[in-house]
Protein backbone atom coordinates (compact mmCIF):
# COMPACT_ATOMS: atom_id res chain seq x y z
CA UNK A 1 0.00 0.00 0.00
CA UNK A 2 0.65 3.52 -1.02
CA UNK A 3 1.89 6.32 1.94
CA UNK A 4 -0.81 9.08 1.53
CA UNK A 5 2.55 11.27 2.19
CA UNK A 6 4.46 10.27 -0.83
CA UNK A 7 4.49 12.57 -3.60
CA UNK A 8 2.04 11.34 -6.25
CA UNK A 9 0.17 9.49 -3.38
CA UNK A 10 -3.49 9.67 -4.33
CA UNK A 11 -3.07 10.84 -8.51
CA UNK A 12 -5.29 9.47 -10.96
CA UNK A 13 -4.38 9.81 -14.85
CA UNK A 14 -6.28 9.08 -17.55
CA UNK A 15 -6.07 8.93 -21.22
CA UNK A 16 -8.76 11.40 -22.80
CA UNK A 17 -7.00 10.13 -26.51
CA UNK A 18 -4.07 8.91 -27.67
CA UNK A 19 -1.30 11.52 -26.42
CA UNK A 20 -3.27 13.31 -24.36
CA UNK A 21 -3.13 12.53 -20.53
CA UNK A 22 -5.25 14.61 -17.64
CA UNK A 23 -4.62 14.40 -13.99
CA UNK A 24 -6.71 14.04 -10.77
CA UNK A 25 -6.58 13.79 -7.30
CA UNK A 26 -9.02 13.18 -4.82
CA UNK A 27 -11.43 15.45 -7.90
CA UNK A 28 -9.33 18.04 -8.31
CA UNK A 29 -8.20 18.67 -11.73
CA UNK A 30 -4.22 18.90 -11.50
CA UNK A 31 -3.56 19.28 -15.20
CA UNK A 32 -2.50 17.65 -18.48
CA UNK A 33 -0.01 16.09 -20.83
CA UNK A 34 0.18 16.36 -24.55
CA UNK A 35 2.23 14.48 -26.70
CA UNK A 36 4.27 16.91 -29.69
CA UNK A 37 4.80 15.57 -33.13
CA UNK A 38 8.46 15.13 -32.04
CA UNK A 39 7.35 12.29 -29.22
CA UNK A 40 8.17 14.64 -26.50
CA UNK A 41 5.48 15.76 -23.96
CA UNK A 42 4.24 19.33 -22.98
CA UNK A 43 2.91 19.43 -19.62
CA UNK A 44 0.51 21.84 -17.99
CA UNK A 45 -0.95 22.84 -14.73
CA UNK A 46 -4.57 23.24 -13.90
CA UNK A 47 -4.98 26.57 -15.01
CA UNK A 48 -3.36 25.25 -18.25
CA UNK A 49 0.32 27.15 -17.71
CA UNK A 50 3.71 25.76 -19.09
CA UNK A 51 4.96 23.20 -16.79
CA UNK A 52 7.47 22.34 -19.26
CA UNK A 53 8.53 19.97 -21.87
CA UNK A 54 9.74 16.79 -21.04
CA UNK A 55 11.63 13.90 -23.11
CA UNK A 56 9.01 10.89 -21.10
CA UNK A 57 5.36 10.83 -20.00
CA UNK A 58 6.01 9.84 -16.51
CA UNK A 59 8.96 12.77 -16.53
CA UNK A 60 5.67 14.65 -17.24
CA UNK A 61 3.35 13.16 -15.23
CA UNK A 62 5.18 13.93 -12.05
CA UNK A 63 6.39 17.47 -12.51
CA UNK A 64 2.32 18.01 -12.89
CA UNK A 65 2.06 16.24 -9.98
CA UNK A 66 4.38 17.75 -7.87
CA UNK A 67 4.36 21.21 -9.38
CA UNK A 68 7.80 20.74 -10.62
CA UNK A 69 10.24 18.89 -12.60
CA UNK A 70 10.78 15.29 -11.06
CA UNK A 71 13.55 14.40 -8.27
CA UNK A 72 14.05 10.95 -9.20
CA UNK A 73 10.10 9.91 -8.42
CA UNK A 74 8.82 6.94 -9.10
CA UNK A 75 5.59 6.42 -11.15
CA UNK A 76 3.86 2.76 -12.15
CA UNK A 77 1.88 3.28 -14.99
CA UNK A 78 -1.59 0.45 -15.25
CA UNK A 79 -3.67 0.10 -17.73
CA UNK A 80 -6.99 -0.54 -16.66
CA UNK A 81 -9.69 -2.05 -19.24
CA UNK A 82 -13.15 -0.57 -18.73
CA UNK A 83 -15.82 -3.22 -19.97
CA UNK A 84 -17.73 -1.85 -23.05
CA UNK A 85 -21.21 -0.48 -22.70
CA UNK A 86 -24.05 -3.42 -23.11
CA UNK A 87 -27.49 -2.07 -24.91
CA UNK A 88 -30.61 -3.23 -22.56
CA UNK A 89 -31.77 -6.12 -24.94
CA UNK A 90 -28.17 -8.13 -23.43
CA UNK A 91 -26.17 -7.12 -27.00
CA UNK A 92 -23.11 -5.41 -27.54
CA UNK A 93 -23.36 -1.37 -27.68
Amino acid sequence: MMSPDRPGAGVVWARVEEGFHVGSRKGVFLGYIDRQPDGGYVAFDGTSRVVGSFRTLTAAMAAVTNGQPPHDEVITLEQVRVPAPRRIDGGAA
